[in-house]
C-alpha cells in the first residue's frame, strides 16, 4: 500500500482544530504553524485537511472505507490554539504547553484528547458518547467541565475563582491540585467524582441517582443528595445538606 507524506498549510492561522474519521493527530505547540500528513494513497480523492477561516477541518470529504492497514494521520504545528473538537473517535496527542484567553474542548462519539497542556482565563469542556479527555492541564480562573454518556476526564485544572461540573449518565472526573474559591458540583446517574486533592473554600453540591462525589472542602459546604448517593467529604466547613434517608454524608 503506498504512503503519501506531505506538508501542507504552512503559516495557516490555525487557532481552532475539527477532527473526524477517526483520524490520529499530533498537536504540537510551535512558534511555526503548518500541518503534515501520512495517509495511504487511495484515500487521496476523498481527504479533507482545509482551512475555513481560522478553523482546521481534518477528515474525509465523503464516507470511505479504509482496509486494515490504511494510515491517516496528521501533525499539526500551531502557534496558538482556541478550540479542539473531535468525533468519530479520532484521537488527539497534543505535545508542548499553550496559552491564550480560553481553551474550548468539544469530544463525541468515543473521541479521545491526550496530553493538553494550556493556561488562560478559563477553559470550557463537554464530553459525549465515551468520550476521554486524559491527562489535561489548565491554569487559569474558571472552568467548566459537562460530561455524559460515560465520559471520562482525568487530569489537573487549577482555578482560582470557579470550578463548575455537571455529570451524567456514568460519567467520571478526577482532578488533581488545585485551589478554587467555589466549586458548583452536580452529578446524575451513578457518576463519580474525585477532587479530594482540590482545596474548595465553599462548594455547592446536588448528587442524585447513586452518583458519588470525594471533596476538600474548607469553608461552606451546601447542597442536596438524593437517590442512594453519598459524598465523602474531607476538612471542617460548615455544612448545610438536605440529605435523603437512602444516602450517605461520610468525612475521612
Amino acid at each position: 500500500m503506498t504512503l503519501v507524506q506531505k506538508t501542507v498549510l504552512e503559516n495557516a492561522d490555525i487557532r481552532q482544530i475539527e477532527i473526524g474519521d477517526a483520524w490520529q493527530v499530533t498537536l504540537i505547540a510551535d512558534s511555526n504553524t503548518f500541518v503534515e500528513l501520512a495517509y495511504s494513497a487511495y484515500l487521496e480523492p476523498s481527504l479533507k485537511a482545509k482551512m475555513d477561516g481560522t478553523k482546521l477541518e481534518i477528515g474525509f470529504t465523503r464516507n470511505v472505507y479504509p482496509a486494515i492497514n490504511s494510515v491517516y494521520r496528521a501533525t499539526v504545528h500551531v502557534k496558538q490554539l482556541e478550540k479542539v473538537d473531535a468525533e468519530d473517535a479520532a484521537k488527539v496527542q497534543c505535545s508542548g504547553s499553550f496559552s491564550g484567553q480560553r481553551i474550548e474542548i468539544n469530544l463525541s462519539e468515543a473521541a479521545q484528547c491526550t496530553g493538553l497542556a494550556f493556561s488562560g482565563e478559563n477553559c470550557e469542556i463537554n464530553l459525549i458518547d465515551a468520550s476521554l479527555l486524559a491527562g489535561f492541564q489548565f491554569i487559569g480562573s474558571t472552568a467548566k467541565a459537562d460530561l455524559a454518556d460515560a465520559s471520562q476526564f482525568n487530569g489537573q485544572i487549577q482555578v482560582g475563582d470557579r470550578l463548575e461540573v455537571e455529570l451524567k449518565d456514568a460519567s467520571r472526573f478526577v482532578n488533581s491540585g488545585g485551589t478554587t474559591e467555589q466549586a458548583i458540583i452536580k452529578l446524575q446517574n451513578s457518576s463519580l467524582l474525585n477532587i479530594a486533592e482540590t482545596e474548595i473554600r465553599k462548594m455547592n453540591v446536588d448528587l442524585s441517582s447513586g452518583s458519588e462525589a470525594t471533596v476538600r472542602v474548607v469553608e461552606l459546604m451546601e447542597g442536596t443528595l438524593n437517590e442512594a448517593s453519598t459524598l465523602y467529604y474531607k476538612g471542617h466547613p460548615q455544612i448545610n445538606i438536605e440529605c435523603s434517608e437512602d444516602s450517605q454524608l461520610i468525612p475521612f
